[in-house]
């Protein structure tokens, strides 16, 4: 049939302007739209539930002050497994099995063959073509024969493009031409694989990233689509750290590696998509290749090896969210049963407030100043009544009646598990929920980009993405302080900006750019973490981007990006939530990536930026007219590290100091003395799988 499943995306709501909308809360909250073409989900008749008794509408409410608060809980869609509840259950001495029965009532556990692999669609690189590093004992093959790539310094890069019914291998010369190569392979379906087992991928920007098992170009029209083909095992191995925290509860992280390969196996079962069984976005499961795996992660996989939940004999469908509020939800499936969660809030208190005016409220859904808004239908379970099935708004001009997943969608909320709070209608007030108690959280320097700062006690943090989590680690010269997580759902950003106290109330934000190429504010609260992302105005196409605090002398912060094609470009800032204006950069920066904000490097009072062109890391220094100066070189060899990102000054010698993430996962801090490079700090633990916010 080809239809997707119906009210699946977890997490925050489906259309709001951010692509949390398709993640995890702390992790992944979206509702696993099954978006993997020509998937035919089969349901048997006996595998569905019939409809509770849905809840009498709500009272009709009000503005109170000009404004309506939504009281809600919960991140996410309320299927399955609430990962902050399987960390809680964890807590209160649960162990794996126990949290996968909770939650996967009626499944029992199982075991897949030990041999099977799993086709996953590599979605990020779309440019039509596969190209790959040379690697040891590569070869092509066409699914008769192969050809062995030849090796040497003549060979810098591979790649396999569509031609005619066929296909075609080149490599790039030392001159950087590419050439074709005489394979003698037919046109099946051409293969990559090494010796070693695993290959490096090229993406469609220049970067790589590792793969375990072998890299396919399947046809798709005159085109193609690279599909990786990998061991079950292995496949979960770099799925967990993606949806989960490998840092939690031991028992967390093994619930969450039967579920996440269950889902797997669930997926490859019923696809019928042509040469693949899963996509590797978070419309299905987020899957970045090895370069995700964690040591964490893989002591949950291999102590859960092999082991699915398997309902009637067949793997179930194992669907997890973030945070439920304390009420799981019935599924399309009998064994996703409607229950009480007394695990979900142990950690973390998953109550949310958010305040709409009337006015932004009516213009969200034309029907002029919102003068009424009353919830009509609910699922029936859980506080309330259950979450918000339709709800109706009667304005100025009209009324409309919209789904709940709608409404949440239009503002932001983290669930359509929710009330509205107002002037009520009739002499019965609406039950609230308690707002999360404050965190203490002081304002900083008004408009301060550097250092990176986001608690008031902190002289420098760094920000670390790990999976969809956003985790702050305070940061000094000589050690580097235990991560807490301070907001959730950045796993599908493509970048994530330090972008300072962009409007100016004192609190540090950050800006992301979705997969519609938006760029969005999260602004700092004082709560510790971060309010619903705001789109500032513009679409971003940018290789590289980054902030760089206050360029053109306006005392507001700016960013800074290079496209594909090395036009460099600033985004002036507002001192609000928005762009002022747009600059170009004078010259090309074709060949510089790792474009990184450094704030004032040389000490001159103007702001800089950092690049890297080959294993050469260079500075740019800011100018009088709001320019860049040409590169200076302040370090070598940075072609074996895997990324790097400013922080500010951290050792109190009033020069930026910079952050490497290195290819064995550990950090090092590298000193300025405002010329180059004179010093590292090798921190302790190992990080990979991360992302540096830049």
């Amino acid at each position: 049939m080809g239809h997707l499943f119906p009210t699946k995306w977890m997490a925050m709501p489906a259309g709001r302007s951010d692509d949390r909308t398709h993640t995890l809360t702390g992790l992944r909250g979206r509702a696993r739209h099954l978006v993997v073409m020509g998937l035919a989900l089969a349901v048997a008749a006996t595998a569905f539930l019939a409809a509770p008794t849905t809840a009498a509408a709500d009272p009709a409410t009000g503005p109170r002050s000009g404004s309506f608060r939504i009281d809600g809980a919960g991140f996410g869609h309320g299927w399955g497994m609430s990962q902050y509840g399987a960390y809680g259950a964890a807590s209160k001495g649960l162990s794996w099995q126990q949290i996968l029965a909770f939650y996967y009532p009626k499944t029992k556990r199982t075991k897949l063959p030990s041999d099977g692999t799993i086709r996953v669609w590599v979605t990020g690189d779309n440019d039509g073509r596969l190209g790959f590093k040379p690697a040891a004992g590569a070869k092509v093959s066409d699914g008769s024969k192969s050809y062995t790539l030849p090796t040497g310094s003549a060979y810098h890069d591979w790649r396999i493009s569509r031609s005619g019914s066929g296909y075609k291998l080149q490599h790039k010369s030392s001159g950087g031409s590419w050439k074709t190569k005489s394979t003698g392979l037919g046109t099946g379906t051409w293969k990559v694989t090494s010796s070693s087992g695993s290959l490096r991928l090229i993406m469609p920007n220049g970067s790589t990233r590792g793969y375990r098992g072998s890299l396919s170009l399947i046809k798709r029209g005159s085109s193609g689509r690279t599909v990786n083909t990998v061991a079950m095992e292995n496949y979960v191995r770099a799925v967990v750290p993606s949806e989960m925290p490998t840092s939690w509860h031991r028992d967390a992280v093994r619930a969450q590696a039967v579920a996440a390969r269950t889902y797997g196996a669930f997926l490859r079962e019923r696809s019928s998509a042509s040469g693949y069984d899963i996509c590797d976005t978070t419309s299905c499961q987020v899957y970045r290749g090895m370069d995700n795996e964690t040591g964490n992660g893989d002591a949950a996989v291999t102590a859960t090896a092999h082991v699915i939940m398997s309902f009637a004999g067949k793997p179930a469908y194992t669907q997890f969210t973030s945070s439920n509020g304390g009420q799981i939800t019935t599924g399309d499936y009998s064994y996703q049963i409607a229950q009480k969660d007394p695990y979900d809030g142990v950690i973390k208190n998953q109550t949310w407030s958010k305040t709409i005016s009337a006015a932004k409220l009516g213009q969200a859904f034309g029907v002029g100043t919102a003068k009424k808004v009353q919830i009509t239908k609910r699922d029936g379970y859980g506080k309330w009544g259950g979450r918000v099935t339709t709800i109706k708004i009667t304005g100025s001009k009209r009324s409309v009646t919209v789904g709940g997943t709608t409404f949440k969608g239009k503002f932001g909320m983290r669930s359509n598990y929710f009330t509205v709070n107002g002037t009520s209608s009739t002499a019965k007030p609406q039950p609230t929920t308690p707002t999360p108690t404050p965190v203490t959280i002081k304002p900083g320097a008004k408009y301060a980009v550097f250092p990176h700062s986001y608690r008031s006690t902190s002289k420098a943090d760094l920000l670390l993405i790990v999976g969809s989590s956003l985790r702050r680690h305070p940061i000094s010269a000589g050690s580097l302080g235990a991560g807490e997580v301070i907001d959730s759902g950045y796993g599908t950003f493509s970048h994530v900006v330090n972008a300072g106290d962009w409007n100016g109330d004192g609190y540090a934000d950050v800006v992301a750019r979705n997969s519609r190429g938006r760029l969005l504010l999260y602004r700092g609260t004082t709560y510790g973490s971060f309010d619903t992302g705001t789109d500032l105005g513009v679409a971003s196409s940018h290789v590289s981007l980054t902030g760089v605090g206050d360029v053109n002398g306006d005392r507001f912060p700016d960013l800074m990006g290079i496209d594909s094609k090395g036009k460099a470009t600033l985004l002036h800032g507002n001192g609000k939530t928005g762009i002022r204006s747009t600059s170009s950069v004078a010259g090309s920066w074709a060949g510089r990536d790792w474009l990184r904000g450094a704030g004032d490097f040389n000490g001159d009072g103007r702001m800089d930026v950092i690049t890297r062109s080959g294993s050469k890391l260079s500075v740019h220094l800011g100018t009088k007219s709001g320019g860049f100066a040409a590169s200076k070189v302040i370090g070598t060899g940075f072609d074996k590290v895997s990324s790097i990102t400013a922080v500010g000054d951290v050792n109190g010698d009033k020069h930026s100091d910079l952050v490497v993430r290195l290819s064995n996962g550990k950090l090092r801090l590298y000193r300025s003395n405002g010329t180059k490079l004179v010093g590292s700090t090798t921190y302790a633990g190992s990080y990979s799988g991360t992302r540096f916010a830049t």
